[in-house]
């Protein structure tokens, strides 16, 4: 009895724990509107709703707010692509001389499966006239393989329009319709689907949609509406609709297995091996990596107006949705804290280099003030962690407020790159961030890490 009471009791403690964190995220983050589900083995426990959705109208997000999902759209693509292996429509295995019988030489070791775990080898820059389904697929066949199919993993957008191009074939239909016959339809999911929207010119349409939530941008200290063109092309990649109600639901029932069978969410979860002997960064489109020491699946879009993070051995499914889109995925795996068994503390190691710790604190706190010092960093940074910190990093290092401890938990030096990982104590939130430089002592890399 007194077990009973106790669990009775910790409900609301939880309760209010999420609250309290969502909307302190809300405030130092700029976000509009929010809205939490969180599932466990196979029931709903929770769909929450804080803020608006669209400031205009003063408008409240609702359980039933439809949310702009971005790249989270993979979530439904991959569950699409088993539904369609189960009845037989086509096979993780087919190559893609299959589907695209004009195909060329190096199309016939490609496979469904690598085309859904970013390792196809399909190379992303296709020019300015792949502008349609047919076209992408047209210009990919003519461009050369970025490097041989099975042998990286590589995150892109090609790789997805060629697989919907395949499972459009094998089953006879769009995507739009995929997705509604095998998800939607059978689950009653009432919230989601795309808008059609496009732009001809200086003019952009798009199907009404009840309950859509604005996305916006907090940037230079003021609120502006944004936006992203999701194209019909990448609708297998991103664009699609969805509420925190049927996210519950959708996962709710893979939980319970009516959408799937067990092996076939295993496989969907499950990064399949490289040619190297090291598993892809993918399953069939889902991200896999971990958290505190747990096994986690799903994914973020846009990159935070959708973040879905699923434990399978936890029998825990985290969903948060917001329209700001200046902001980073961070919030599905605080709420996850609030559920996971407590992580371990890192391990301090002894500073050997301070030099490198001031170096990192100095350039995380021109990144949140938004003034880059970019001779600090490396001609190749340039392309990747430069443009993250001027943008969604110096939003996300806004909301985290100003470094109170820095703590070295990993010190890796080597000949051509120095990598180290931090425990870092912000004033909002503690997180974990990865940096690195190279021989000269240049900046490579300043990130949080997907993984802990």
């Amino acid at each position: 009895m007194a077990a009973a009471l106790a669990m009775v009791a910790a409900v609301p403690v939880r309760a209010d724990g999420i609250d309290d964190y969502i909307r302190r995220q809300m405030e130092v983050g700029h976000i509009p509107g929010v809205a939490v589900a969180v599932v466990r083995k196979g029931k709903v426990e929770t769909v929450r709703s804080y803020g608006l959705a669209n400031l205009e109208w003063d408008a409240p997000v609702t359980p039933e707010t439809r949310f702009q999902t971005a790249s989270a759209t993979k979530i439904f693509t991959g569950i699409a692509l088993m539904r369609l292996v189960e009845a037989g429509k086509l096979r993780l295995d087919d190559t893609l001389d299959r589907f695209f019988p004009d195909a060329p030489a190096a199309w016939r070791g490609i496979t469904i499966l690598q085309l859904a775990s970013h390792s196809s080898g399909l190379l992303e820059q296709l020019g300015e006239h792949a502008d349609n389904v047919a076209a992408t697929v047209a210009a990919a066949q003519k461009a050369p393989l970025a490097y041989a199919p099975g042998t990286e993993t590589r995150y892109g957008f090609t790789d997805f329009v060629v697989l919907r191009a395949a499972m459009e074939k094998a089953a006879g239909k769009d995507i739009a319709a995929i997705f509604r016959d095998e998800i939607c339809a059978p689950l009653g999911l009432m919230d989601t689907g795309f808008n059609d929207e496009r732009q001809w010119g200086p003019f952009r349409s798009a199907l009404p949609l009840a309950r859509r939530a604005t996305v916006h941008a907090w940037k230079d200290g003021e609120q502006r509406i944004s936006g992203f063109l999701y194209g019909e092309t990448g609708y297998a990649a991103g664009g699609l609709f969805s509420s925190a109600r049927d996210l519950a639901a959708l996962f709710a029932a893979l939980d319970r297995g009516e959408l799937l069978k067990l092996e076939s969410r295993a496989l969907l979860q499950t990064p399949p091996l490289l040619k190297t002997g090291k598993p892809a960064g993918f399953g069939v489109g889902w991200t896999a990596g971990t958290w505190h020491g747990v096994k986690v699946v799903g994914h973020s879009g846009g990159p935070a107006l959708a973040d879905i993070l699923h434990a399978e051995g936890e029998g825990l499914t985290v969903i948060v949705l917001t329209n700001q889109q200046r902001y980073y995925p961070l919030l599905a795996r605080r709420v996850a804290d609030f559920y996971l068994p407590p992580a371990p503390p890192p391990v301090v190691l002894p500073d050997g280099a301070p030099a490198l710790t001031a170096l990192m604190r100095a350039a995380l706190a021109e990144a949140a003030a938004g003034k880059l010092d970019r001779g600090r960093y490396a001609a190749g940074a340039l392309q990747g962690p430069v443009p993250f910190l001027e943008d969604f990093g110096q939003a996300l290092l806004a909301a985290l407020g100003p470094v109170q401890q820095v703590s070295l938990i990993e010190d890796v030096p080597g000949k051509d790159e120095h990598v180290r990982r931090y425990a870092i104590t912000f004033q909002n939130q503690a997180m974990i961030w990865r940096f690195a430089v190279d021989a000269a002592g240049k900046i490579t890399d300043l990130h949080p890490p997907a993984d802990d």
